[in-house]
């Protein structure tokens, strides 16, 4: 095997995960253009958090990760998830 062989299987990962990330930014902005109503929020939050967990399987090498890694970000989403839950449920209880 040369060099460019594995200079090629280095890249590979890395160069498909950001094509992906272009495709779902061209979802995104697409979806900003066409009147869908309410369904354009729920359209955006797929998209973003399809990038986001893109984000951390392949970019941040979750994937190869060790177990403390793994309960380390299982945590991590854990407690974003608990916030937001309790951000909005403080917004939808307040009568403005």
């Amino acid at each position: 095997m040369n060099a460019s062989d594995r200079s090629w299987r280095l890249w590979k990962g890395p160069l498909v995960a950001w094509l992906v990330l272009l495709v779902l930014l061209a979802g995104s902005i697409a979806s900003a253009y066409w009147p869908l109503g309410a369904a354009n929020t729920a359209i955006n939050l797929v998209l973003a958090a399809a990038m986001v967990g893109l984000l951390v399987i392949y970019l941040m090498d979750l994937c190869n990760a060790t177990a403390l890694i793994h309960i380390v970000a299982a945590a991590g989403i854990f407690w974003s998830v608990f916030m937001f839950a309790l951000t909005f449920a403080d917004y939808w209880t307040r009568h403005y």
